[in-house]
């Protein structure tokens, strides 16, 4: 365990119509960070922590990290991320079970405002012996509930930057990975979560947090989901066809101030979905090439096969609305910047399920002169919608409702408000 040795610095929000804690005082959070591997989770972690460590003490706990420490008390002298799927599985389940049994007695012992335990929830490995589905959970509901969690984040990354990093990862490399077989990873990773949350939820009739999180969000958006202390927004914009985000880019910078901000497009699922969709309508070759904008810049994948994205469309498809949707759950309001006068089935969805299925505030940006359509306001509370033509004057205008409103938001329990 790596514990960041840090004082408590006691802070003062800078605006106090702002939430100043989501948390009720003095409880220990007990983050458990999980999701399929191979997407840079214990990497982004890492970078993480020291933004933390002003902030609160922290303990960070890898479970593979303390499954080597353990192994040689059940004979596993020399324990690697290269041959741990070469001892039988009744060992390493029992390994595991022990790490898990030791990061839970220190986490009750120890005085951290905040415990970061990080594991994978789910291997494909080569079919042998006792592992003859190819498949090995990380992690089971019983080690879960073992920890404890106080929240849980599910940690994901692009599928075309995965799928190019295990083509040279030295452990799967050999295995011929497809598009479908991690994207059937990062679902698999996502409903072990739900399951687990929805066990919680029936002993207790209290929701547990979780939360889908990626790779692309900024670390600073990370730390501030971690310490609770801002409301979070989800942001609801056209994505479909766009291809200039500055104007999402400088309201999110402006939102991130007071709010957590999680964007639906730190995942380029829809980039997969263009491309195969203009193959297909164009007839072109069997082969596509997507060019990617990350936050380090534009990244090309050239030539993936058609049949390769084909396998996996369906599933791709899928994950993009109930993964958003999920966000969407997990947040405390819905924000649509409506920036083209167009429609956008993807933003009416989300304003609908925000609104009539999980209970969230909808608060609407349209930088134009004239209403929208009285279907899309039908959705909309009207003093919700705010409109006209100066787009950064809206921006501003919607901040500053957003930071007065969120103390009465429903989704927001009065115990938590200082």
């Amino acid at each position: 365990m790596v514990v960041i040795p840090s004082a408590r610095v006691k802070r003062t929000p800078k605006d106090k119509s702002v939430i100043s804690s989501l948390s009720p005082p003095k409880s220990k959070r007990i983050v458990l960070v999980t999701g399929p591997p191979g997407n840079g989770r214990d990497a982004y972690l890492k970078a993480a922590l020291p933004k933390l460590q002003s902030k609160a003490n922290v303990g960070y706990h890898h479970i593979f990290e303390r499954m080597t420490t353990v192994a040689p008390k059940f004979g596993v002298l020399h324990l690697t991320r290269e041959n741990v799927f070469d001892i039988s599985k009744s060992t390493l389940e029992r390994i595991r079970d022990q790490a898990f049994y030791d990061v839970s007695e220190e986490i009750q012992s120890s005085e951290n405002d905040i415990e970061i335990i990080s594991t994978p929830a789910v291997f494909r490995v080569e079919p042998w012996g006792d592992y003859l589905t190819g498949r090995v959970d990380g992690i089971s509901l019983n080690h879960i509930e073992k920890i404890s969690p106080t929240s849980i984040v599910v940690f994901i990354d692009d599928l075309l930057r995965v799928w190019e990093l295990m083509k040279t990862d030295s452990l799967r490399k050999g295995m011929k990975l497809s598009i479908k077989d991690l994207a059937e990873w990062r679902q698999s990773a996502i409903e072990i979560v739900k399951e687990y949350v929805n066990l919680v939820f029936s002993k207790t009739d209290v929701p547990l947090p979780w939360i889908v999180f990626a790779r692309e969000h900024p670390i600073d958006t990370f730390v501030d989901l971690l310490l609770m202390e801002k409301p979070i927004l989800y942001l609801s914009f056209h994505i479909t066809g766009e291809k200039d985000f500055s104007d999402i880019h400088r309201f999110l910078s402006k939102l991130r101030s007071s709010f957590v901000c999680l964007d639906p497009y730190t995942i380029k699922d829809w980039d997969i979905v263009t491309a195969y969709d203009k193959a297909i309508e164009h007839a072109t070759e069997d082969k596509v090439t997507i060019s990617v904008r990350y936050t380090d810049g534009e990244h090309t994948f050239r030539d993936i096969p058609l049949s390769e994205i084909e396998n996996a469309i369906d599933l791709i498809r899928t994950q993009i609305v109930m993964r958003d949707f999920d966000l969407i759950s997990n947040a405390h309001a819905t924000v649509v910047y409506h920036k083209d006068s167009k429609p956008s089935y993807g933003v009416m969805s989300e304003i609908i399920h925000s609104g009539t299925r999980v209970n969230k505030p909808v608060y609407v940006l349209y930088p134009f002169k004239i209403r929208p359509s009285p279907f899309f306001e039908q959705y909309v509370q009207r003093d919700k919608l705010l409109y006209g033509e100066d787009a950064e004057k809206l921006e501003n205008q919607m901040l500053e409702r957003l930071k007065q409103d969120c103390r009465k938001w429903t989704t927001i329990s009065p115990a938590t408000l200082t």
